[in-house]
């Protein structure tokens, strides 16, 4: 009989210090369950205050479901704080509750951590990698409800997510109150507009069997095997009864067939099976969500393989380790869920500029790696200010395939893709490879437009529709790469960008009969201009090996006045290259003097401990109280007076103040 663990999950062992308590482990094995026969990968990834990282040490021990130990301690390979060990399932072994230990260790403690997985027979659930035993039993599968009457909770959860809402809360966007936005509710964005003008065309990746109905989805709408079997596909059937006669630009005739839809609305779709398997094989083959999963709809977002994101396509399942050192199988081999948590269920963590809600706590790189997680202070200080991880550590996107940097609707291109297969007219788009990032500042809040909003132009005629907030020095804020994404589109009198009736457009290449279409659907009446309008986009996949880099010599040029464009980052646009005048000549608290770039930060930032902001700031526009004999100076002490403005600007700067340092915004404003 398998032993009993101490607790439902795991075991938790600390060894040295008290300060290994803040310490953890996350375990996983993939795939689950495991099979027999094959290789099953055990990752362990260190969790909490890891100071001394990286890590010394890494071993496994496993268990077999008769509690017979058939790993000893076994070293695993070690990539920052995450470790692996691949293990081959003996094809006799025994099925059923596996356990593995992992102990990590850096210089000071030790954390041991134990949990279980699942190994089942070789072939048992057919085309999705094996299945639990349970999965075993079912002999029929009638659509959603075969999984919700096991999985009731599950079903709940997922329906209240936003991949099947397609709208969830909206917290970080600062022009909403925190209404629940996304591509089913007023969600509008620079590539292939507005997904509900668009009708099955943009709904075949939704994880609802009815496909996007006009009606609110119940739990019996939740497909689960599109997310938990990679062999499952279906295919929206079409309705031929009903058939689209469209002329195109150019004078052409063709008929269109679009998805076949009951009274309410429902689409329907059926299965698209792998050759010798049935629907009962996929149910039983159930699985955890891998790359795969996700990719089958994140991978061609946007109209095609890499196309809207730039930082990751179809190549994304199994990278090259130039590609992505995370996902890589020859680099850390993550699954999307290791950096992509899911809260209460099903609400999946990660949001970018452009993206309007927030369901689930963000990931950040910091989860893995150590707030300090390289070998000197240099450019630990890199890490730990204003600068993100990706900025260093992605050169370049659109590694794995072309992405799309603008699209123009008044430029008709055919794309036999689109529609279903059928063909269809999109604007003229321009793709690029292995492109440099643009920076930004990004303080985890953003813009982004939402129909029915009226919108302001930048000061040189553009329309941004999707924008990162942030600036230097505010404490929260980081530069991040970017990619921006240009496109052309309608702006009525009103001030509201309009949501064409894109189909359209895919169906005749007419963009204005288009935005006729969903001027009427949205109500609107009048004349609308063609403008330029631009989204910015956070590049945060593809990570490069560490090798790559760049070195300090790539940013600066040690004068601290390093020229926009000479270099990697443009500081001057970033406004790193803002000083008083007093501030560049050194003599606001001292007389001149004349040290390197790197030497007068060190002095003043890391030996001082002075904040950026008190040299990186505008010149002062007056004072927060005028400066007389009751207030001001007065407010702090009394009395005193200085020979000069420099010695009166050298105490405050230099030394605590009435046992606080003084910040310049404690007497001017700026």
């Amino acid at each position: 009989m398998k032993k009993v663990l101490l607790t439902a999950s795991a075991v938790l062992l600390l060894a040295g210090s008290a300060q290994a308590a803040a310490r953890g482990i996350n375990m996983s094995a993939s795939p689950v369950p495991a099979l027999t026969g094959s290789s099953v990968q055990l990752t362990c990834q260190g969790t909490g205050d890891w100071s001394s990282n990286p890590l010394r040490s890494a071993s496994v021990s496993i268990w077999d479901a008769n509690n017979n130990r058939v790993v000893d301690r076994a070293s695993m390979a070690i990539n920052g704080m995450v470790t692996t060990y691949n293990y081959t399932i003996a094809t006799s072994a025994d099925t059923g509750q596996w356990d593995f230990e992992c102990r990590l260790a850096d210089r000071r403690t030790s954390v041991t951590t134990r949990t279980e997985f699942a190994v089942a027979a070789e072939g048992s659930g057919g085309g999705g990698g094996g299945g639990a035993a349970a999965h075993q039993a079912i002999t029929s599968y009638d659509g959603p409800s075969t999984c919700i009457s096991c999985h009731a909770t599950s079903a709940y959860n997922m329906l209240d997510s936003l991949h099947m809402q397609w709208s969830g809360p909206t917290p970080d966007l600062t022009n909403t109150n925190g209404e629940d936005l996304g591509k089913a509710v007023k969600g509008i964005n620079t590539f292939c507009t507005y997904a509900m003008s668009s009708g099955g065309a943009c709904f075949g990746c939704h994880v609802r069997s009815d496909g996007n109905a006009p009606h609110t989805p119940d739990v019996n709408d939740v497909d689960c095997l599109i997310c938990h079997n990679d062999a499952y596909q279906r295919t929206m059937v079409a309705d031929l009864t009903k058939p689209t006669v469209a002329t195109d630009y150019l004078g052409n005739e063709k008929t269109y067939f679009f998805g076949e839809q009951d009274a309410d609305g429902n689409y329907r779709y059926v299965p698209n099976l792998p050759a010798g398997l049935t629907m009962v094989d996929l149910a039983r083959g159930v699985h955890l969500p891998t790359r795969t999963s996700c990719l089958r709809c994140h991978a061609k977002a946007g109209g095609g393989d890499w196309t809207k994101r730039g930082d990751m396509g179809l190549s994304t399942k199994n990278p090259a380790l130039t590609e992505d050192v995370h996902m890589s199988p020859a680099g850390a081999d993550l699954s999307c869920q290791a950096c992509h948590a899911t809260e209460g269920g099903h609400k999946v963590g990660g949001r970018g500029i452009d993206l309007r809600q927030t369901e689930a706590t963000t990931p950040t790189c910091q989860s893995c790696h150590t707030a300090a997680p390289h070998s000197n202070s240099v450019t630990n200080r890199h890490a730990q200010g204003q600068l993100s991880c990706q900025v260093c550590h992605i050169r370049t996107f659109g590694k794995g395939g072309a992405t799309e940097m603008s699209r123009d609707w008044l430029a008709p291109h055919w794309n036999p893709a689109f529609c279903n297969g059928q063909g269809g007219y999109v604007g003229h788009e321009v793709k690029e490879s292995n492109v440099k990032p643009e920076y930004t500042w990004f303080d985890g809040t953003s813009y982004v437009y939402n129909l029915g909003e009226t919108i302001s132009p930048n000061a040189d005629g553009t329309y941004t529709m999707a924008k990162a907030n942030g600036k230097a020095f505010d404490g929260k804020s980081k530069i991040v790469p970017i990619k921006r994404h240009l496109t052309n589109t309608a702006l009525h009198e009103s001030g509201q960008i309009v949501a064409p009736k894109i189909m359209d457009m895919f169906m005749t290449g007419e963009f204005d009969q288009a935005v006729q279409a969903g001027m009427a659907d949205q109500g609107l009446t009048g004349n609308y201009t063609m403008v330029e309008a631009e989204a910015e986009m956070l590049i945060t996949h593809g990570v490069d090996q560490k090798s790559n880099a760049p070195a300090c010599t790539e940013c600066h040029d040690y004068s601290g006045l390093t020229p926009d464009g000479s270099k990697m980052v443009p500081f001057t646009k970033l406004g790193l290259h803002t000083w008083p005048a007093k501030v560049k000549s050194c003599t606001l608290c001292h007389s001149a003097e004349t040290m390197s770039w790197e030497s007068m930060h060190r002095k003043h930032a890391d030996e001082m401990g002075k904040d950026c902001k008190g040299c990186h700031t505008t010149e002062p526009t007056g004072w927060v109280e005028p400066p007389t004999s009751n207030g001001l100076c007065n407010n702090c002490h009394s009395g005193r007076s200085y020979s000069s403005a420099r010695d009166l600007h050298k105490e405050h700067a230099e030394s605590e103040h009435g046992g606080t340092k003084t910040t310049c915004t404690d007497c001017h404003t700026f």
